[in-house]
């Protein structure tokens, strides 16, 4: 039953990469973590779970149970076992509470077995933009996190750095950069509402570009939030070492007067937005997370953290607030999410476009408690093939693509890419074929050199030739003496077909 699973799962998966209209979704993986006393729990079966879609029993057609400290070497390998954090760092904060973040960043990458796939972004003005995509490459990452710009390579997909770059990062410097000296985003905002609006609308979109990766993909929100009151138009006076628990206590003081009071109407565009944000990551199977890098706090009230609960709550994801050390709530975050039960069900007949999912536990410890997707779309929509947030995990994980037959020489430091010629006729639009090829130098998990190529044939003189012989584009590199790996990836324009290969080669 596992494998045919595993199998319908890689035929949609399949289906997604090529075509262009929405599909149906033929398999639904809703990924649990179980959590007791803040520690995961490692003990349970398929009879410990009931499933629930739309208020009715669902059965449970798939199980697995994934502990990403003991996968094996086969299974650690596999993109569909691994764990995707995107740490989105939110400039609005004070220079204080980002410093904070980003040191705990650091701190946290250091310290982080070599399983774990980070990615880094930055959310200001309403934009999530990000400086690095998902790699194991440390050090890009590592400065990412401190600089929170991107490296000056040119490179395209935002893999790589500079070899003065590289050599700073090893140095490990501590000094600790603020773009908004130089991106100028520390002016005050004139339109609170719509900062707040195009953070939510940034968060979808993030989510849309993540559907259509392979993974357990967590969204990670380094941020004190803002004024929630905005949203819900609840107010609450602060009263000192008024430490309640979180935004439960608050809805259950929400009709007593002496605590709270409903100052402003509820902003109705804010929360339809809210909704369609969280339908986003649930459709794309992303958890946000937040991380309330204010902590602690004098006359701090629940409503203080209430931002964080609405945008993470109907995600699955988790709030960490209510603590100075941001490595330790980063690592108590990450550690709940140690192991993970999958449960696969195909979906009913006739399903709506958003159905509700409702997970409960049988026979669990006391105290357990489960997080999960909270609901699933009918249908998919096809991920972007021009993403260069896809791409570039294409390229780093080596997903095999099939829109395009790609094949890698590699003579010396000359790396060749080979595609039948017939094939590119067959992209041929208005009598000309257009495409990117991409060549990436790996050595290890970094990227050491790389050039892009574009490619414009005209059918009309060049048909003959390809009918007989394949298309061919060759690079050149400058590479001392090592042990190397050649990915290169091709686009072809308007259909958006993707081709990938790669070749490990040496050179003497």
């Amino acid at each position: 039953m596992k494998k045919a699973f595993a199998f319908l799962s890689l035929l949609a998966v399949s289906a997604l990469g090529q075509l262009r209209e929405s599909v149906t979704v033929q398999v639904v993986e809703v990924p649990v973590y179980v959590t007791a006393d803040g520690a995961p729990v490692t003990s349970l079966t398929r009879e410990n779970f009931r499933l629930f879609v739309n208020g009715k029993p669902q059965t449970i057609d798939y199980f697995d149970q994934i502990d990403f400290a003991a996968l094996s070497p086969e299974r650690a390998r596999d993109p569909r076992q691994r764990r995707l954090y995107m740490l989105v760092f939110d400039l609005n904060s004070t220079p204080n509470d980002l410093h904070r973040a980003q040191r705990a960043a650091i701190q946290l990458l250091d310290g982080a077995a070599e399983d774990h796939t980070f990615a880094v972004a930055s959310l200001g003005r309403g934009a999530v933009g990000v400086i690095v995509p998902f790699t194991r490459d440390r050090l890009v990452v590592r400065h990412a996190i401190r600089n929170l710009k991107v490296s000056l390579t040119g490179d395209p997909l935002r893999l790589g750095l500079t070899p003065g770059e590289r050599g700073g990062e090893i140095g490990r410097p501590e000094r600790l950069n603020d773009p908004r000296l130089t991106l100028g985003l520390g002016e005050p905002e004139a339109d609170v509402i719509t900062m707040i609006s195009d953070e939510i609308y940034g968060l979808s979109e993030l989510a849309m570009r993540l559907a259509g990766m392979e993974g357990h993909k967590h969204v990670v929100l380094l941020s004190r939030g803002f004024e929630a009151s905005v949203l819900h138009g609840i107010t609450a006076p602060p009263r000192q070492g008024d430490l309640r628990t979180g935004p439960l206590a608050a809805r259950a003081r929400l009709n007593d007067t002496r605590a709270s009071a409903l100052s402003y109407a509820p902003n109705a565009a804010l929360m339809a937005q809210l909704r369609h944000m969280t339908e986003e990551f649930t459709k794309a199977g992303v958890f946000l997370h937040a991380i309330d890098t204010a902590g602690l706090r004098h006359m701090q009230t629940a409503y203080d953290n209430e931002s964080l609960y609405a945008l993470a709550r109907d995600t699955g994801g988790t709030v960490i607030d209510r603590r100075n050390d941001l490595t330790s709530a980063l690592q108590v975050l990450i550690d709940r999410q140690r192991v993970v039960y999958v449960l696969g069900f195909r979906p009913p007949a006739g399903g709506a476009a958003t159905n509700t999912i409702k997970v409960k536990l049988a026979g669990a410890p006391r105290g357990a408690r489960a997080t999960f997707r909270p609901s699933y779309s009918a249908t998919a929509d096809p991920p972007d093939t021009a993403d260069r947030l896809r791409l570039a995990d294409i390229v780093m994980n080596d997903i095999p693509q099939n829109g395009v037959t790609a094949d890698v020489r590699v003579e010396g430091s000359t790396v060749e890419l080979e595609i039948p010629g017939r094939e590119v006729l067959a992209h041929a639009v208005a009598g000309m074929v257009g495409a990117e090829a991409m060549f990436y130098i790996v050595a290890g998990p970094a990227v050491v050199e790389f050039r892009t190529k574009k490619i414009t044939i005209d059918v009309a003189r060049a048909e003959a030739a390809l009918n007989e012989a394949p298309l061919r584009v060759r690079e050149t590199f400058n590479l001392p003496p090592g042990k190397y790996t050649a990915k290169v990836l091709v686009r072809i324009d308007g259909s958006g077909a993707l081709g990938f290969a790669r070749r490990d080669f040496s050179v003497e």
